[in-house]
């Protein structure tokens, strides 16, 4: 296998039907089917992150029951990652790689699939948005690529194409990249697979399917539950609380966790007034202004430090810079914005509020030095009031986060 330095940035319309017409698959062409399944998987990370971030109690099921899914969002892209290295080609993750918000999934079939946005969190949501995304395909529907219908079928074209390539496609010598199975996920995720084969492959694919979308077996019309769970697995306990459970518990699909809670509007926990597809253009509040644009800058090197860590050499840049950045800074960074009036003279507690836009900024020349140094002078000038108490505790953490990393991040020219 001749290994290419990247997959293409853009993937381009009508890949699947080149893949299905032609009797040998075109290694590029697998390359860039896998990193379209990439880009499905982190588009839906901002999604869930921005309505995980405006529900006000962090100890509630629908928080947990959010949070455990993106954690195991980023597990699926990290899995894809490695196929799209194993593939000889290295993971993109910033240009046009980036999702843009609203949108749908990419290369979707608009008709059958839901819009996806950035929205403070709601029964709604959960079931409109959320469980939409996360549809399981029905029993028998077949592979499909350009328009698809579902993840599943997603897959099931990808599998397809490599499952038609002669002899095996992947390879971990002579590759540009370093696939990543030490991720650490806290208590969720899966099992990040090296794909050396046909064989692991499947498994990695098929982990993914099932713990997001579940399966569709012909006995029965759908699998609620998965064998995902872990020893001292942390979830809703029969007494109606939610913290660690003994044994090996069966865990719910994606789709059916969300569709659990959007079934319960009774109890789902108040939230944030922040704005819907927020568009920092719109803001006549500077500090709304200033603080999308620190959050906008630390997602963009976030996204170039993610890059660095799929290519083979001595920087490693995952648990220094960006699970720091993922973990320490955006979260804080994303709730200091929902704390911040999005119009000038505005109440934080009515709203509405500003929220990150989750933009790739491809032209900031900012360090994360000088981004250090930008939150220590947004916090000098908070007042002492009351009212920004919330404010001013998410930025003392969002800074200290910065200061862990900005030795890192300058060793890696950020």
């Amino acid at each position: 296998m001749a290994p290419s330095e990247t997959a293409r940035e853009n993937v381009s319309p009508g890949l699947f039907d080149r893949l299905t017409s032609t009797s040998v698959p075109v290694l590029q062409d697998l390359q860039e089917a896998a990193q379209l399944a990439l880009q499905v998987e982190f588009t839906t990370i901002p999604v869930y992150l921005s309505a995980l971030y405006s529900i006000s109690d962090a100890g509630s099921h629908v928080y947990q029951t959010l949070r455990s899914v993106a954690m195991e969002e980023m597990f699926h892209v990290n899995q894809a990652a490695n196929i799209i290295v194993a593939l000889g080609a290295l993971p993109k993750f910033t240009g046009d790689a980036v999702p843009t918000f609203p949108g749908y999934m990419p290369q979707a079939n608009p008709k059958t699939t839901p819009m996806v946005g950035l929205f403070r969190a709601s029964p709604d949501v959960f079931a409109n948005v959320f469980a939409a995304i996360e549809s399981p395909s029905q029993y028998g529907a077949p592979p499909q690529g350009d328009n698809y219908d579902s993840i599943a079928q997603l897959y099931g074209a990808l599998v397809a194409a490599v499952d038609a390539y002669p002899g095996n496609p992947f390879s971990t010598t002579g590759v540009p990249g370093r696939q990543r199975t030490n991720i650490y996920l806290g208590k969720f995720g899966g099992n990040v697979n090296e794909v050396m084969d046909k064989e692991s492959f499947h498994a990695a694919v098929n982990e993914i399917v099932e713990q997001g979308e579940g399966t569709v077996p012909p006995e029965k019309p759908l699998v609620p539950v998965e064998s995902f769970g872990t020893y001292n697995h942390y979830g809703k306990r029969t007494d109606g609380t939610y913290g660690p459970i003994l044994g090996t518990p069966y865990e719910l699909s994606h789709f059916l966790k969300f569709r659990e809670v959007s079934l319960d509007s009774a109890n789902f926990p108040a939230t944030l007034p922040i704005i819907s597809n927020p568009d920092s253009s719109d803001y006549t509040n500077p500090q709304a202004k200033r603080l999308s644009d620190s959050f906008d800058d630390h997602y963009s090197l976030m996204l170039h430090a993610f890059e660095a860590t799929f290519k083979a050499g001595d920087s490693d840049p995952y648990f220094s810079v960006v699970l720091s950045i993922m973990h320490r800074v955006l979260p804080h960074l994303a709730r200091a914005l929902m704390s911040t009036p999005a119009f000038a003279d505005g109440d934080s507690s009515v709203g509405p509020n500003a929220a990150p836009a989750w933009r790739y900024r491809s032209d900031t020349n900012r360090t994360f030095g000088e981004l250090t140094q930008e939150l220590e002078d947004e916090l000098d000038q908070l007042s002492t009031s009351p009212r920004e108490n919330a404010l001013r505790t998410h930025l003392k953490t969002a800074l200290a986060g910065d200061k862990e990393i900005v030795t890192s991040a300058k060793a890696l020219g950020l």
